[in-house]
């Protein structure tokens, strides 16, 4: 009677079964693990050992088959118990509605077992910073030398559980009486502007004993490094637009400098070259120091013409146009001389600034 191999083996251990037959199967069912020559003893060992068969062979069951239901452990039925035991908290819970008209026993119960924030007269729900300052303020009293800490104490509490705040109002810097207030020396409780103006934060200003007393300018005025100066911010910095008759007191003076100057510069004449002359020097001229030449004269050119915008600068400050024009230039002449050193060409510094003047 053929079976499965642990079968066969089984009976072959009870002396009912036949080895040939069993040597015959596990051969033929696996051969990669049995070879041709291979013995019974051999080829049960190699099965056993690849945990084909099995030795716990009782009738045509094995003792430890993963199938079989097993009595539970100890761990096992207490973690049961657990489950059940919270399945049957979660329909007390379920009783409780979505929407409650008043506070269901879970939110009483666990209220009543809360830390009580509200109470103002438990030291623990006081500002400490307060409690710090009030027992700073209390020990300078004169009236409290003597008394212990925790009487100091006690009338510390008693006064914050008043006003949580009570000694940044009455007890700053350790002193009675100092503190902060939202009153506005000399003028009381401050009061919401109204008005057109709110939004500037003064409102409609009223005509009354104040106002008069103390005047405010309403044209403005600006803060400086000195101090307040009662003038129109584009006077102070000079934003007004020009007057035609500034405008021509200006320039009346600038001609009046270009006519001055014409007479410490030389007239350059220039005659009109031949062609052929031209064409020669073209050949002749050593390209490298023409073309540094014509670049410095670019940026002599350049350097005349802001030159020419410094002076037109100068001369609109309505002071410097008081002084002769003659005496200007003059200045102009010593100040770039020292500029450059005494060992400056001094003419060729008077035609400079006559260009920059023409």
């Amino acid at each position: 009677m053929k079976g499965t191999l642990t079968e066969q083996y089984g009976l072959i251990k009870n002396g009912k079964g036949h080895k040939d037959v069993f040597l015959k199967e596990a051969k033929k069912l696996f051969p990669n693990f049995i070879r041709q020559g291979a013995t019974f003893n051999e080829a049960s060992t190699i099965l056993k050992q690849k945990n084909i068969i099995n030795e716990n062979f009782v009738g045509v069951g094995a003792i430890n088959n993963p199938f079989e239901k097993k009595k539970k452990e100890g761990y096992e039925t207490a973690f049961d118990n657990f489950l059940k035991e919270a399945k049957k908290k979660t329909k007390k819970s379920s009783s409780v509605k979505a929407t409650e008209t008043k506070v269901s026993k879970m939110v009483q119960n666990s209220q009543s077992h809360a830390y009580n924030e509200g109470d103002k007269k438990e030291p623990n729900n006081m500002i400490f910073g307060q409690i710090q300052m009030g027992y700073y303020c209390e020990l300078k009293e004169p009236k409290n030398e003597g008394k212990t800490d925790q009487e100091l104490l006690d009338i510390v509490y008693k006064n914050l559980a008043k006003d949580s705040i009570y000694y940044t109002k009455n007890g700053q810097f350790g002193e009675a009486g100092v503190g902060y207030t939202n009153d506005v020396p000399g003028l009381g409780e401050p009061k919401e502007p109204k008005g057109p103006h709110k939004s500037s934060g003064y409102g409609k200003l009223k005509e009354n004993s104040l106002l008069n007393e103390h005047s405010i300018s309403m044209a403005g005025g600006i803060v400086t490094g000195g101090g307040f100066v009662g003038m129109n911010y584009m006077d102070y910095f000079g934003l007004n637009e020009e007057s035609v008759e500034d405008i021509d007191a200006k320039t009346a003076a600038t001609d009046k400098l270009i006519d001055k100057t014409k007479e410490l510069k030389k007239e350059l004449t220039s005659e009109n070259i031949r062609p052929e002359v031209f064409q020669r020097l073209d050949g002749l001229m050593p390209l490298p120091a023409l073309q540094t030449l014509i670049d410095e004269i670019s940026t002599a050119y350049n350097n005349i013409e802001d030159a020419r915008d410094a002076v037109q600068t100068i001369f609109a400050d309505e002071e410097i146009r008081e002084f002769d024009a003659s005496d200007i230039v003059e200045y102009f002449v010593i100040q770039s001389q020292n500029a450059l050193g005494r060992d400056s060409d001094l003419n060729l510094i008077k035609r400079l600034i006559g260009h920059s003047t023409s």
